[in-house]
């Protein structure tokens, strides 16, 4: 069966309700929203949890019903969602060298939050194209969706890479829903409709540009974590390594606060502690964790000195970065290099 990631529905009701319907998003419409999708809309929604893709079909023409005519909610509410709202695969997304990098294991890694499209990244003369193939059932709710997904992946590249960021044209394979100057102005582009895929086309010379804050070995770290939960056979990440993942993405501003990481996982910082200690861990372990491992990667790099993976591992000064990594493996940050090199 297909689905789609409860919490990726979740943020978008409530993301719905503060831009789009906003006077309109009573309680009543709100408990509403949620019935469709048979989700609880007044408690926190396990991570795990997926919807079937009808009910999320469902959801999308009800709330287009609220906004006819002009139906522009979809494409508002994807443009308004962030790298860290899909997790690890987000901040992968977002630590990439180049937009080609991140694009390149998505098809692979969207499974996370959505195993009912199929993607691929595709050259053709100077544009490459991201297509996106779901063609069934046929029905206006699977229209607004195949819209919003191209939507989101724009949103993300601006993230990654500038706000005026735009494809050179979007395709999509059915005819439009609402209207076409809602998409192109979403878009910032021609969108063409009834054409033979749906597609970002984007000029080679601009998916090539470096990522503002791209960095080659968090990015391969960040993957690897993605891959082994992949390869584990279950899709949903163990929350301790869901927790490493995001502490690995924000160390170069230091080690966060555990307030910090429980807001992004949509809990308070008690149930967190209480999630962990669960699985037997505790937030500081996995702080420590999640340096040590970032650390070991960018010793294997040469190119960063020691004095930048101390920065980029959270530490003020590379003599407290030397300590804690010696007391974690026994040798110097040096030393270890140095006998990495020698094999």
């Amino acid at each position: 069966m297909s689905n789609i990631s409860a919490l990726f529905i979740t943020r978008m009701i409530e993301q719905v309700g503060k831009s789009t319907l906003k006077g309109r998003f009573t309680p009543a419409v709100r408990s509403e929203l949620y019935a469709i999708t048979s989700l609880p809309a007044d408690k926190p929604v396990d991570e795990a949890l997926m919807v079937p893709q009808m009910d999320y079909y469902a959801l999308l023409e009800a709330i287009a019903k609220l906004e006819e005519p002009d139906i522009s909610f979809h494409l508002s509410t994807s443009g308004e969602f962030q790298c860290e709202d899909f997790g690890a695969v987000g901040l992968a997304w977002k630590a990439a060298p180049t937009l080609r990098r991140s694009f390149s294991r998505m098809d692979h890694y969207v499974r996370h939050f959505n195993n009912t499209s199929a993607f691929c990244l595709e050259d053709h003369g100077s544009n490459v194209w991201w297509t996106h193939h779901r063609r069934e059932p046929s029905r206006p709710g699977l229209y607004l969706s195949n819209e919003g997904t191209l939507a989101t992946y724009v949103a993300l590249c601006r993230e990654a890479t500038s706000s005026d960021f735009a494809p050179e044209a979007v395709w999509f394979h059915h005819q439009p829903v609402g209207t076409r100057k809602a998409a192109e102005d979403h878009f910032r582009c021609p969108v063409h409709f009834g054409r033979e895929t749906d597609a970002l086309i984007i000029p080679s010379a601009v998916i090539d540009r470096p990522n503002r804050v791209g960095d080659e070995s968090i990015w391969q770290f960040l993957s690897s974590q993605i891959e082994q939960t992949l390869s584990g056979g279950d899709e949903t990440p163990r929350l301790d390594r869901h927790v490493m993942e995001r502490v690995a993405a924000v160390l170069s501003d230091g080690p966060p606060a555990i307030t910090e990481i429980a807001a992004d996982l949509a809990m308070s910082p008690r149930t967190l502690q209480r999630r962990l200690a669960e699985v037997g861990c505790t937030f500081q372990d996995l702080v420590e964790k999640a340096r040590h491992e970032l650390s070991t990667r960018l010793l294997a790099d040469t190119q960063y000195s020691l004095s930048e993976i101390a920065f980029l591992t959270g530490f003020s000064e590379q003599s407290a970065f030397s300590r804690a990594f010696k007391r974690r493996s026994g040798m110097t940050p040096g030393s270890y290099r140095a006998h990495q090199a020698n094999g």
